[in-house]
């Protein structure tokens, strides 16, 4: 590992190209070895792929909180907030700061040594108004402006909605007071009727049923950048595309994609949905794969490519059923923090031909600081354990209104006990071949080794001294 980051250190200099590829929510077992993916696969077999790279945190923000600094989401008091109990909170207001104003950031470094930093950005939490894009010289928003082309009017009363904290307030008090006048039974038909015909009110909005998520919008925007904008200057360039996120083209259109109602026990996630879900990710990921294809095209007759290095990764990955659970911001098995990390030198236009796959596991946090080698700075990995944390859900915008109507809906009442359960933290530790989930009193804590890539034997009632020696990294 060390010699491998010597000899980057020793080939890039500050003249180099950096692009990062995060596909958002592409889990590292749909990623690898899949020949769908023509351009993801030709780039891991080219470059360095580390098969077992490990994502901080168990949904966007956090993650690229963590990834920006270098830091744990529990070293950044801005990164993880609680949704769930704060209702004044909704996780889409895009006033939301996951760091804070004076953060240092990997793009804020990397302009000190001279790059040019741009962010192509399809993902609503990483934006100017959140802080994720401090140190960004340029930054493109491109999520509302790509989601709104489906239903332009729906999508003006979903902002409108998101946006007024006081809207939300008082549809949340007039709701409660009708509530109050409501049989039960009724109220609980009503209840779910109306969270189903929400659900797809907002996809009906903003697209998320269809094929495209904004890669086609980003590719346009890099295409006008690097004809009108580029400067010249060594570049760092990151997009993040979001097709691989729920909810999905199913090809079953009335299955029904809110994962509480699955979670909580509401709806059965049997095979048969589970498989309308999977097949439709795996749909998106080829679609994906060819706008990955076009992206790196442009780069390349825009001269980018002449010496650059391009890294494709993703912020966390997403269950289809595994651990009885479903998409992410949930308890972190491999499913979820175990995402790809490709590393693909290029010189004239063409990837050089490295072929090494690392087996070890390595933190995304350390993808910080290989970037920085690459820039030509010292690189310094991360001391001690791979730690992977979830600090709480990040659907909690309905906390105020399931906490109130859980004493006469059934329905609210499992729901907002699912989501108190899963807000609750967790951290994985991996280290020495073994991985412990731990969480923290919640439930019985697990310690799985790394062989068991399906995570599906407990072994820790037989292993408790090393299951202590790991909970020692995150007890400290």
């Amino acid at each position: 590992m060390k010699f491998l980051l010597d000899k980057a250190h020793n080939n890039f200099g500050k003249s180099k190209n950096i692009i990062v590829l995060l596909l958002d929510t592409l889990r590292a077992s749909d990623a690898y070895g899949n020949p769908s993916l023509s351009n993801i696969r030709n780039l891991s077999n080219k470059g360095v792929t580390y098969e077992n790279a490990i994502s901080p945190a168990t949904w966007t923000a956090p993650a690229h909180a963590s990834i920006f600094t270098a830091k744990l989401p529990s070293e950044i008091k801005q990164a993880s907030h609680d949704f769930l109990s704060d209702s004044s909170i909704d996780p889409w207001i895009v006033k939301i700061k996951f760091l804070p104003d004076n953060a240092v950031t990997l793009a804020s470094k990397l302009h000190g040594m001279g790059y040019y930093s741009v962010l192509f950005s399809n993902n609503p939490f990483l934006t100017s108004n959140t802080n994720l894009a401090l140190g960004f010289d340029r930054v493109y928003d491109l999520w509302f402006t790509s989601n709104i082309k489906y239903n332009p009017k729906k999508a003006k009363v979903l902002a409108n909605f998101i946006r007024g904290e006081a809207v939300r307030k008082a549809l949340f008090n007039t709701t409660l007071a009708l509530s109050n006048f409501i049989p039960s039974s009724t109220l609980n038909r009503m209840y779910l009727k109306l969270r189903l015909k929400m659900a797809e009110g907002v996809a009906n909005a903003d697209g998320t049923y269809k094929l495209d998520r904004g890669a086609v919008d980003t590719n346009r925007t890099l295409k006008e950048y690097i004809e009108k904008d580029y400067n010249y200057l060594p570049q760092f360039m990151f997009l993040n595309c979001i097709e691989a996120h729920e909810n999905y083209p199913t090809k079953d259109k009335e299955i029904i994609q809110d994962k509480w109602l699955y979670l909580s026990g509401i709806l059965e996630m049997d095979d048969y949905v589970i498989k309308q879900f999977h097949d439709a990710y795996k749909k998106r990921l080829e679609y994906l794969d060819k706008q990955v294809g076009k992206s790196l095209n442009m780069l390349r007759n825009g001269g980018l490519l002449d010496d650059a290095s391009v890294i494709v990764t993703s912020d966390h990955g997403q269950f289809f059923g595994e651990h009885g659970m479903l998409y992410h911001s949930l308890y972190p098995y491999r499913e979820v923090n175990n995402v790809p990390l490709i590393i693909s030198k290029f010189e004239n236009g063409k990837p050089v031909s490295e072929r090494k796959r690392i087996s070890e596991p390595e933190s995304l946090i350390d993808m910080h600081n290989i970037i920085m080698s690459i820039a030509g700075s010292s690189y310094q990995k991360r001391s001690g354990p791979v730690i992977s944390e979830h600090n709480g859900i990040s659907e909690g915008w309905d906390g105020m209104l399931l906490s109130a109507l859980r004493r006469r809906s059934d329905y609210a009442a499992r729901i907002y006990k699912t989501k108190v359960s899963y807000n609750s933290k967790s951290y994985a530790v991996i280290k020495d071949g073994y991985k412990l989930i731990h969480f923290f009193g919640k439930r019985k804590s697990e310690l799985y080794n790394l062989g068991d890539v399906e995570e599906s034997e407990n072994i820790i009632d037989s292993n408790r001294g090393k299951a202590k020696h790991l909970l020692s990294a995150i007890t400290a």
